[in-house]
């Protein structure tokens, strides 16, 4: 049984949601990892001084949460998937000292007043009234036509028509998992993306993890998989999250021709791809007919949109048609109308620009700092919006991850992506780069990095 106890000293909130937060606090932190096990209701309530039904109730709420759960032999203990249901939890820090770069967002430019001038713009010509009502079919035309506009720029010319607006790349996720599972199971990267495993988690999906090596998934593995009846795989090929890997044209071209001769669906999740200039072409463009594609402008342009575009292939877009309202209607139309005028009047593409120019200046600079002290695990990218560290023996991911936190930078252990028990053995730790308010921050977490990954 771990030693740890909480510290309610400071909440204000209710004794059992404040013991229940508590522990989201030590899982998010590191102070909890994976198996521990958390100390007996009644022990617990003795210690606090407060009734053992409040602690029942503490409990019974963490376990909704899905952070912990019942074991026959040690009693109440960390779930592993608890870090991945904390990561996109509430800051549990109160004050501004906490650097955090656990969530991958886009770097942020202060001198961009592009959406401030298309609000401005809405507001003298009188058009954030129309947004206020339902949107008409020539509403939604309008805005597949600019989405349409962003894929020519991702590689991947698409007519309007087969489109699926959603509302950001995770709703797209979930409506092509809809459209194409006829089965639980699905393959993924051994190492992938919090989203993918909440939505399986919510809807029973079963994954399987898929090898990969410095540019993705493997062939071989994909393979394998199909000859064991997998028919739906969900890859990242372009600055795949977390690892950083981007596959050749020739690792394409393969996995193309496997999805083709082997009769699979691929999920192409590409909302990195665009930060890598003159990437290969997205794999919907070398297996249409398996694939659909899914991008956004979360990563690439600006987060707080939710804009999201779904390509599926050729053909299924009418299956859509019924579905609007689990669709584009999820979308809100003031900031789908802003994500239509970033895109037609150029300012999208200028975002962009500025954010691939930020985002290699950043690695620049975290490399210098940092100075070979832990290895990119092969998969270094000038242009990526996360680092995906690889700790050296005898370096615990989760030891690190608790020390950088004690030291005020919140970043991830590898574990917390890993589908399987041979990707968990190892050591990562993932650094959203982008995330830092500016290089100044991040060359002062790159310091902090050093002397922690030396002195440990």
């Amino acid at each position: 049984m771990t030693n740890w106890l909480p510290d309610l000293s400071k909440s204000t909130a209710p004794a059992y949601l404040a013991i229940a937060e508590a522990i989201a606090v030590a899982i998010r932190s590191g102070r909890l990892r994976t198996g521990d096990a958390l100390p007996t209701q009644r022990l617990l309530a003795d210690f606090l001084g407060v009734n053992l039904s409040t602690v029942t109730r503490a409990y019974r709420e963490a376990e909704k949460r899905g952070l912990i759960g019942g074991n026959t032999r040690r009693g109440t203990v960390v779930l592993a998937r608890a870090e991945v249901v904390t990561l996109f939890g509430l800051p549990y820090r109160d004050d501004d000292s906490l650097i955090d770069l656990s969530t991958n967002t886009p770097a942020h430019d202060p001198h961009d007043r592009s959406v401030q001038d298309i609000i401005g713009e809405l507001q003298r010509d009188g058009g954030l009234g129309h947004l206020m009502r339902y949107q008409k079919a020539s509403d939604w035309e309008l805005l597949r036509e600019s989405a349409a506009k962003w894929l020519q720029i991702s590689g991947l010319p698409t007519a309007s028509e087969n489109i699926v607006l959603c509302a950001g790349a995770q709703h797209a996720l979930a409506v092509a998992l809809s459209a194409s599972v006829d089965r639980m199971d699905i393959g993924v990267e051994c190492f992938t993306y919090p989203g993918m495993k909440a939505l399986a988690r919510e809807r029973g999906y079963q994954l399987h993890p898929l090898d990969m090596d410095n540019e993705g998934v493997t062939p071989a593995a994909i393979l394998k998989a199909s000859k064991k009846g997998l028919r739906v795989l969900v890859i990242s090929p372009t600055l795949q999250n977390p690892t950083g890997a981007t596959m050749s044209l020739a690792r394409r071209q393969t996995i193309a021709d496997i999805a083709m001769s082997r009769d699979l669906t691929i999920i192409e999740e590409d909302v990195y791809g665009l930060l890598l200039p003159d990437a290969p072409p997205p794999l919907a463009t070398l297996a249409p007919l398996h694939t659909y594609y899914i991008t956004s402008l979360s990563k690439t342009v600006i987060p707080g949109l939710r804009f999201g575009i779904l390509a599926p292939p050729p053909g299924h877009a009418a299956r859509f048609t019924d579905s609007l309202h689990t669709t584009s209607w999820y979308l809100s139309p003031l900031t789908a109308e802003i994500a239509n005028r970033l895109i037609r009047s150029g300012a999208a593409a200028k975002r962009l620009a500025w954010q691939r120019r930020e985002l290699r200046l950043r690695n620049q600079l975290f490399d210098a700092v940092l100075d070979g002290t832990a290895d990119d695990a092969g998969n270094t990218q000038a242009w990526a919006p996360h680092r995906w560290l690889a700790l050296p023996p005898p370096l615990n991911a989760m030891e690190i991850v608790a020390s950088l936190n004690a030291s005020g930078i919140r970043v991830v252990a590898g574990e917390g992506f890993a589908i399987g028990m041979a990707a968990q053995r190892h050591q990562h730790i993932r650094i959203a780069v982008g995330a830092a308010a500016n290089r100044k921050t991040l060359k002062q977490v790159a310091a902090v990095m050093r002397h922690v990954l030396a002195g440990a």
